[in-house]
């Protein structure tokens, strides 16, 4: 298992295991009750500290949050540091430690009084916005996880009760959920590794997918244990509610590790383990290509349609990070699908799949997996389009119904109740009795006070007015006009469609205002002639009044405000246009409407929804079509994304490592070149981004001041006309005009009128900010703009004097435009999404052209390395014609001079070498001839002599010498045997045939000695099929099997192991003896012809199997140890 699992992987996940659980517990211990409740209590010991120096002229220690303050002189504000509260609140407080609450934000409040100055610090301690998800809501520090602070005074001190559950950071969360998936992923390649690669395991991916499966549920199970758990990663479901499933978005990573590991298993078996017939391959492959496809659209589809992560690629500055894990997690589960339709489109051809193939990737492989790529992400971004498109279109509904649906049932039923009980309110009783009412405005504080305290029933604009038959309202208008009160409010009832919701309840269908009801409560005397009514009108306006609010603001559970950014509304009444908003051109009349009988319809430039109700009422919704940059904006993150996650995945199946640029001057230049334009794109888009921001922020200001200009000159007018500016209805009619909200404070900072009055109703300061009192009242500039913040939503605001005829300053105009930050960075991140597209289609291009340029300026270099690679001593080598008078030219020159020298000395060489060789031949062969001719010639002469002498056992001797003179003659056959087969090596005959089956053979042929045994071992699993000479590679076997086996001798226990392996284009086989070995001396010479380290034979053998390998494109080398043994290692390719 160590050969196929390294050492170094175990210790890399064994310390990511000890970093994650030392990191975790550490987090765990840092964020536990105890060290949080330590953390607040000294922030308020601190905050304590600086509100103690109230009492003290020295100077005040450092603090976590400077304290606003407020001074007052006889109950006047003279001077304040901050409009983070509402400094008239602070007028009412006498005690010297207070904790009060504004809006969603408790405060500290100190306080110092001497005579007829009071001195308030206040420090903001706490903010809950019920309706905005704020991960930190103690503002002194910053705290991870749920928790709930109250906060009482002991003493005149601060203290505070705690209700927390821990939970990690999303910072930290992400920081560790690194490691996790990192130990995740490198089990999963460990398991992948071991199973993969054992000899002995035989369905793999079967065995693969139950224990990977084992492993994940362990994880799954282990990971709860983990403070990590509690993170809003693996917490929190990335499902939208009503959902039937739920899952976090980490569990969803996990999934997609697994499901990536097993696709990999099942790519690298699949030709294996399916073996298919011709005629079944093309219809399962299509089959299975066509319905995985389906089967990823539909899961893709249906995933980022029910998820609550927002993606909105082409807005970068509120796509949070979840929204790119996200992505990240469906890029890799694509190219997850993109290699098991790679392996399924295999069987057609039934070749490996792309994993299997060579280590070093070929252009081809690269520019096919590209086009892949390419159409995979075309595909998922034609699916996030859709998806946005049915989204956009159930918005475009809904708000056409909220706009037709002025109605609101939870306020109808609390003030029918609440009518009841004001009726037989006692002080009520007597005003009807007495016939006596205090004013308007006291009456109608009085019912604030006492029963509209409701939520619902706050968040409605109220307006109280008391008529008797002789009451005469003024009604402010161009011409102002007087008319009776009863009148007016008969009119109301009788000119605009009405629906009695009770006797005394009415809802108005006014199209000046969103939703619009009068309460008449009859308090007439009894037996008496007076007839007292009391009108109560309530009405809010959450569409067009909150246009531009902050989003702190939108939030709010009373006002119900989509994104009307690119949004044109417009409502119809018997066919009359009641009200319209936005760019679009309305008719005035809904039968020149175009597309009216139509629910929903895209044109050119625009699309329409248009809702249609039983009253006679139209509603029509216009939004503009997405531009094509709009459309294809997640198309460079999905692509970039997908190719990284693509070549990432694929290298985990890879037992070798992957060159993917190759490392040649080739490869170098093209690298250089397109590095270089990358780098230029770079710098050019960082340029234009900063000169663009600049311009747009110019643009902006000259814009807004514009603007801000023609406002002020009219307000100044309006003035100059003796309008009053404290009125409400006045300053709306500026803000249906210029669409901008506006806020008027008098000279002293306190504001007087106000388009948006439930803004300062807690969330915003009445005082004015301190710095444009300064510039505008105290320095007396014409114009201050400030960035500010309302919680934390940050905007821009501009102040400017008004002036009256004398050119003295009587108010001080503020003018907020809340949405130009996000315009600006909507506009900058448009910028940014289309030059990132550009820039993407610029480099692919720069890549093709650099790839052709390149590869016809490195063509000579080609023709040189090609014509080099055949160069060939003793043949005809072919001169290179080049007519360009350049360097290539005299490359070329010089290579054509020295072909011709190169000619001229190999034929030299080779006339020596063939007389060196004849003359060593002819020596070798003098040498062998010469040793059985001794023999020969004494037996010959003892023969004569024994004649001479007539010995009488001469008969003997004859046949003696006559049967040692065949042996020799024998032995001269065998030499001129030997050297014939030397000289001439038999001629290759190509044919298909089984290189184990020629192994076996040869075991057979040779296992007849009882001292050695063989073995045959297969190192993995293939069919052994080649294309070879069958012939001449059993004379290469049988020559080193038949070395090995007198290598052995007599040795008792002699071993011979032949070892078999794919290595998909060739086949590596090692032969191995426990023999005699070879000694280092003797090495280089081993295949060289007439060597040998037996004490008899010719030593061709080996020099035969070189040669013969040689001319099969084989190869062969050895290992061996002097008295141990020797390993011959032979590669042929298919």
């Amino acid at each position: 298992m160590d050969k196929i699992v390294k050492n170094g992987m175990w210790w890399r996940l064994l310390i990511a295991l000890m970093i994650l659980i030392i990191g975790d517990s550490l987090i765990r211990i840092n964020n536990s009750v105890s060290k949080v409740s330590k953390k607040i209590n000294t922030s308020l010991i601190e905050i304590q500290k600086i509100h103690d120096s109230i009492n003290e002229t020295t100077s005040t220690p450092n603090a976590l949050i400077s304290p606003a303050t407020y001074l007052f002189i006889n109950d006047s504000l003279i001077y304040w540091s901050s409009d983070a509260i509402e400094p008239h609140t602070l007028n009412n407080i006498s005690s010297e430690r207070n904790i009060i609450k504004q809006a969603n934000t408790i405060f500290y409040v100190s306080c110092k009084q001497n005579d007829s100055l009071k001195l308030f610090l206040a420090t903001p301690l706490y903010r809950d916005n019920p309706n905005i998800q704020n991960d930190n809501k103690f503002l002194p520090e910053n705290i991870n996880g749920n928790y709930e602070l109250s906060f009482s005074l002991d003493n005149d001190k601060l203290k505070c009760e705690i209700s927390y559950q821990p939970k990690m950071s999303n910072t930290t969360s992400f920081l560790i959920a690194i490691i996790f998936f990192y130990i995740l992923i490198l089990s999963y390649k460990i398991l992948f590794r071991y199973i993969q690669y054992s000899p002995n395991i035989k369905l793999k991916f079967l065995t693969y997918l139950l224990i990977s499966s084992c492993l994940s549920v362990t994880f799954l199970f282990l990971q709860r244990f983990l403070f990590l758990s509690t993170s809003e990663l693996f917490s929190t479901s990335c499902l939208l509610p009503d959902c039937r499933y739920s899952f976090s978005l980490a569990a969803l990573g996990e999934f997609t590790v697994f499901f990536l590991f097993n696709v990999i298993v099942f790519s690298k078996n699949i030709n294996k383990n399916l073996n298919l017939k011709t005629k079944y391959r093309i219809p399962i492959s299509v089959g299975l290509f066509i319905s995985i496809l389906l089967i990823y659209t539909y899961l893709t589809f249906q995933l980022i349609s029910n998820t609550n992560i927002h993606f909105a690629f082409l807005q970068i500055y509120s796509t949070n990070v979840f929204s790119y894990i996200l992505l990240i997690i469906i890029c890799v589960l694509t190219s997850s699908v993109i290699i098991l339709l790679q392996s399924v489109l295999s069987l057609l051809v039934n070749e490996k799949s792309n994993q299997e193939k060579k280590s070093t990737l070929k252009l081809k492989t690269i520019i096919g997996n590209i086009l892949i790529i390419t159409s995979m992400t075309i595909l998922l971004t034609y699916i996030l389009y859709l998806i946005n498109e049915n989204k956009e279109k159930e918005e475009m509904e809904w708000f056409a119904t909220v706009i037709a649906d002025e109605s609101d049932q939870t306020f109808e039923e609390e003030i029918v109740k609440i009518t009841e009980e004001i009726k037989k309110d006692e002080l009520v009783v007597k005003w009807q009795k007495d016939n006596n009412f205090p004013s308007d405005d006291s009456i109608l504080n009085y019912f604030e006070n006492k029963y509209f305290l409701n939520n619902n029933i706050k968040s409605y604009n109220k307006t109280l007015t008391v008529c008797d038959t002789n009451t005469i309202l003024v009604v402010r208008n161009i011409d102002d006009y007087e008319v009776n009160c009863n009148n007016l409010f008969r009119n109301i009832f009788e000119q605009n469609k009405t629906n009695k919701v009770s006797d005394e309840l009415a809802q108005i269908d006014d199209p000046t205002t969103d939703a619009y009801y009068i309460l008449k409560l009859d308090l007439s005397p009894i037996d008496s002639n007076y007839h007292n009514v009391i009108y109560l009108e309530f009405y809010k306006e959450y569409i067009l009044n909150y246009i531009g609010v902050p989003a702190i603001f939108n939030s709010q559970e009373n006002i119900i405000m989509p994104n009307l950014h690119n949004y044109s509304f417009s409502s119809y009444h018997d066919g009359i246009l009641q009200y319209k908003y936005g760019h679009y051109n309305y008719p005035n009349e809904l039968e020149n409407f175009r597309h009216k009988d139509e629910e929903y319809v895209k044109t050119r430039i625009f699309k329409h929804f248009v809702k249609k109700f039983d009253d006679e009422k139209t509603t029509i919704v216009t939004i503009e079509k997405p531009r094509f940059i709009d459309v294809i904006a997640p198309f460079s993150y999905i692509f970039i994304i997908l190719l990284i996650m693509y070549y990432m995945n694929t290298s985990i199946g890879r037992q070798y490592d992957v060159k993917i640029v190759r490392h040649s001057f080739h490869g170098k230049m093209q690298f250089v070149i397109l590095m270089t334009l990358g780098f230029s794109f770079v710098v050019v888009g960082l340029t234009s981004f900063l000169f663009m921001r600049n311009s747009l922020n110019n643009k902006n200001f000259e814009s807004v001041y514009e603007k801000n200009k023609s406002i002020i000159k009219n307000l100044e007018g309006a003035f100059d006309r003796q309008l009053d500016i404290n009125d409400a209805t006045f300053l709306k009619n500026f803000k249906d005009i210029y669409f901008t909200d506006i806020n008027i404070y008098d000279t002293n900072g306190v504001l007087v009128n106000t388009t948006q009055p439930k803004l300062f109703d807690g969330f915003k300061s009445n005082i004015i900010n301190r710095d444009a009192y300064n510039a505008i009242v105290l320095k007396k500039r014409f114009f201050y703009s400030a960035q500010e913040k309302i919680e934390d939503a940050e905007y821009n605001s501009s102040y400017f004097p008004l002036r009256d005829k004398e050119g003295n300053c009587v108010a001080i105009i503020n003018i907020p435009y809340y949405e130009q930050n996000n315009v600006s960075k909507s506009n900058m991140s448009y910028f940014i999404i289309t030059y990132f597209n550009i820039i993407l289609v610029l480099m692919g291009l720069s890549g093709l052209v650099v790839i052709l340029v390149t590869r016809k300026t490195i063509k000579p270099l080609e023709i040189i390395q090609d014509k080099m690679q055949k160069i060939s001593l003793g043949e005809k080598n072919e001169a290179i014609e080049w007519h360009s008078d350049d360097e290539i030219g005299d490359l070329i020159e010089i290579y054509n001079k020295l072909i011709k020298e190169l000619e001229i000395s190999a034929n030299q060489l080779m006339r020596s070498e063939r007389e060196t060789a004849w003359r060593e031949m002819a020596r070798q062969v003098a040498h062998e001839v010469k040793n059985p001719l001794t023999p020969m010639k004494l037996n010959i002469q003892f023969l004569q002599m024994a004649w001479d002498e007539k010995n009488p056992d001469i008969d003997r001797k004859l046949r003696e010498t006559t049967k040692s003179l065949l042996e020799q003659i024998d032995i001269l056959s065998s030499i001129a045997t030997a050297f014939s087969d030397y000289a001439k090596l038999p001629k290759n005959n190509i044919e298909r045939f089984n290189i184990k089956e020629i192994l076996t053979n040869t075991i057979n042929l040779y296992d007849n000695n009882t001292n050695v045994h063989f073995e045959l071992i297969e190192e993995n699993e293939s069919d052994y099929i080649i294309d070879s000479d069958k012939n001449n590679l059993g004379i290469v076997f049988g020559n080193i099997v038949k070395n090995a086996i007198q290598a052995i001798g007599k040795k008792e226990n002699g071993r011979i192991a032949i070892k078999i392996k794919d290595l998909t284009t060739k086949y590596h086989i090692e032969i191995s003896d426990n023999g005699c070995g070879i000694k280092e001396e003797e090495k280089k010479k081993i295949f060289m012809p007439n060597f040998t380290t037996k004490s008899s034979g010719m030593g061709v053998g080996l020099s035969i199997v070189y040669d013969i390998l040689q001319t099969l494109n084989g190869e062969i080398t050895f290992n061996s140890e002097f008295g141990v043994g020797t390993t011959f290692i032979i590669e042929i390719k298919k």
